[in-house]
């Protein structure tokens, strides 16, 4: 009867564990939709290391590096000398992957503008 109960047991945690499996593709996916931007481009720079020919990879990787830039971008806690840099290498990371992704284009360039505005009229 014990024995009985520890197979149960065993098969129990088994098919649990195999559940609770999420390929890492999914779960970047799962990281950025819950904006942890930073943790799903870990994930899946991972993934392009191992498969650096994979298509689907490289064009997730692009677009959490893009999203990254875009919530950067939009943090009101961080001034904008501190964000805007940070978010334009975002936006460059995507673009070296991806030079066709035109939101992450279009923002790089405004960054850039907002930049030089700031250079020229001498803004903190």
């Amino acid at each position: 009867m014990k024995r009985r109960i520890v197979i149960l047991f065993i098969l129990l945690i088994l098919i649990n564990s195999a559940c609770s499996f999420v390929d890492p593709i999914t779960q970047a996916q799962n990281l950025s939709r819950n904006g942890k931007f930073s943790e799903a481009i870990r994930v899946l720079e991972n993934e392009y290391k191992k498969q650096p020919n994979s298509v689907p990879i490289k064009s997730l990787l692009a677009q959490a590096y893009s999203d990254y830039g875009l919530s950067l971008c939009q943090d009101t806690n961080k001034p904008p000398r501190e964000k805007y840099p940070m978010a334009k290498e975002q936006f460059s990371m995507a673009l070296t992957l991806n030079p066709y992704l035109k939101d992450a284009k279009d923002m790089y360039e405004m960054i850039e503008k907002i930049q030089d505005s700031f250079r020229n009229n001498n803004v903190n």
